[in-house]
């Protein structure tokens, strides 16, 4: 084997680690301001994988009455990397997927978007 492929191999499983849902998740985020309608959001991000009202919230305008959940992760890159890596990739990789939550007011527009971040599965 020559030295070129001996340091391919050596480094291909450090490549696991560089493959996470936190990016994907963190460019969609900030596609959604305060003030876009359902409508809007659905426009950019597509179906939620979780929608739920928020029940207790009183006749307030600004607090949040409906919460969308968007998720996202990456099966294909984690079989791209046990492929490649031979199972090396997976002590480095981050399975976890991550998402964020957005809340609508009573007017469906948006009045709370959270911070991306890891879900719980």
């Amino acid at each position: 084997m020559s030295r070129a492929a001996i340091a391919l191999v050596a480094f291909l499983p450090l490549l696991g680690g560089c493959f996470s849902a936190q990016p994907s998740a963190q460019g969609y985020h900030d596609r959604i301001r305060k003030d876009m309608d359902k409508a809007g959001v659905h426009r950019e991000l597509g179906d939620p994988k979780n929608a739920h009202p928020i029940p207790g919230q009183g006749q307030a305008a600004e607090l949040p009455v409906d919460q969308w959940r968007y998720e996202w992760s990456y099966p294909t890159a984690r079989t791209l990397t046990i492929l490649i890596t031979l199972g090396f990739g997976l002590i480095w990789m981050d399975m976890s997927p991550y998402g964020f939550d957005v809340g609508f007011g009573r007017d469906g527009k948006v009045r709370v978007i959270s911070e991306v971040g890891s879900r719980p599965r």
